[in-house]
């Protein structure tokens, strides 16, 4: 039921296509994954937050700009799907009904091979080959996630917990846990400081928010939070209010935008001149001015420690469920290959099918008016953002693994049936 032999001949035939998009699509998505900046994503989203006050919203834009949400938004729904896809098409083709075209299926028929046995060798190539795709894939992605960001396959350290370690010659685990050691130790807080590239008073502020957060009650849920009464509501509110009019203040200052001066506190910090105004105009001393920046720098830090988030299970899941929306694709493809035996009908229906359900996902996905398309293609069963976001996505993957396996084996009994101009 499988020749070795056919098998073979068939990789040798179509090595070269399936290295080059297989290379193309490690690279694009290694690309993404290497010039991913949580810094620049941090300031982009106090930007957005200064725009929006809405906390809930906020908090679904923030989820979107994750490791994981980038490459299912930028990746995964576009040249993840489309490459793999010319593969397929281009390959479910070549493996019978080009074959049959030229005449060369004759020359393997007039062998003892079977029917049967060239149908099921050719289709389990095309699933093996997509399956060695998609692995090299993932791999590729989890190397280049660990040498870039690091945490894939160890833990990973910050700089600041790094170059302290070294200095004091003691476990990083150990200061990663406790913080409160290298607050304690002037030294190792200006080690720290120049590792991250802050100033010390920004790391100082730093290490104090870490040790009040592992202080807090474990797994304690947001919403056991205590509620801010009215008053300290108010109060906030006014502070944040008097301490944008001090950045407004130093803007003019300095001649620059607000929006760019808040990418670049320090400068108030480094120019005298800017301080003095800021704190007027906030009606404050400076002392609890630069406080309130070395507070707002600090709490950035924290935001970039937790902004690379990248669960293994979840990068899996992704690669998974383009291996099986690619599985079923090109059962479709690999069904028309057996159909006919011209490759023009071949591959107007063997492309035509899987370019449609790609093309009316996308005008399911961009507007609205056009949803009710999602109900006509099997791309809709492919959800990479939701992965990422938690939601259920077994049933769908079952579903095109059943489509992949069923469509190849009507493959296989159709080219054992059919007349071929032999």
């Amino acid at each position: 039921m499988f020749s070795k032999t056919i098998f073979k001949q068939t990789l040798k035939s179509n090595i070269r296509l399936w290295l080059i998009i297989t290379a193309i699509i490690s690279a694009i998505s290694g690309f993404i994954i290497a010039i991913f900046n949580p810094a620049t994503i941090d300031h982009l989203l106090q930007l957005i937050e200064r725009v929006i006050e809405n906390p809930a919203l906020m908090a679904q834009i923030a989820a979107n700009f994750s490791l994981l949400n980038m490459l299912s938004t930028q990746f995964y729904i576009g040249l993840g799907t489309i490459l793999p896809l010319i593969y397929l098409i281009i390959t479910a083709n070549a493996l019978i009904a080009s074959q049959v075209d030229r005449g060369s299926m004759a020359y393997i028929l007039s062998t003892p091979i079977k029917r049967t046995t060239v149908a099921i060798t050719q289709a389990a190539y095309l699933a093996l080959a997509l399956f060695a795709m998609f692995a090299v894939l993932t791999i590729s992605g989890m190397i280049t996630t660990q040498i870039t960001h690091g945490g894939v396959f160890f833990r990973a350290f910050t700089a600041d917990v790094q170059a302290v370690a070294e200095y004091l010659n003691t476990d990083r685990a150990r200061l990663a846990g406790d913080p409160g050691i290298i607050r304690r130790n002037p030294r190792a807080v200006a080690v720290g400081a120049e590792a991250r590239g802050i100033h010390p008073d920004v790391y100082t502020a730093y290490l104090d928010l870490l040790i009040t957060a592992q202080q807090a009650t474990p797994h304690q849920d947001a919403e056991a939070q205590p509620v801010q009464t009215p008053e300290e509501r108010e109060q906030a509110e006014e502070m944040q209010s008097r301490f944008t009019d001090g950045l407004t203040a130093a803007a003019e200052v300095l001649e620059t935008e607000m929006h760019l001066l808040f990418f670049d506190l320090n400068q108030i910090r480094e120019t005298p001149e800017a301080l003095t105004a800021a704190a007027q105009a906030a009606e404050m001393h400076e002392l609890i001015f630069m406080g309130f920046i070395n507070l707002q720098l600090a709490n950035e830090e924290i935001l970039l420690d937790g902004r690379f988030n990248f669960d293994i299970l979840d990068y899996l899941m992704l690669n998974l469920g383009i291996f099986l929306l690619m599985f079923a694709t090109g059962s479709i493809s690999f069904l028309f290959s057996c159909l006919f035996n011209l490759t023009k009908n071949s591959l107007a229906l063997g492309a035509g099918v899987p370019v449609a359900f790609y093309l009316l996902h996308t005008m399911a996905s961009v507007n609205d008016d056009m949803e009710f398309f999602r109900f006509f293609t099997i791309n809709t069963l492919y959800d990479p953002p939701g992965i990422v976001a938690g939601n259920s996505f077994w049933l769908q993957f079952v579903v095109l693994g059943a489509i992949g396996l069923v469509l190849y084996g009507v493959s296989v009994k159709i080219f054992k049936e059919k007349d071929l101009p032999l």
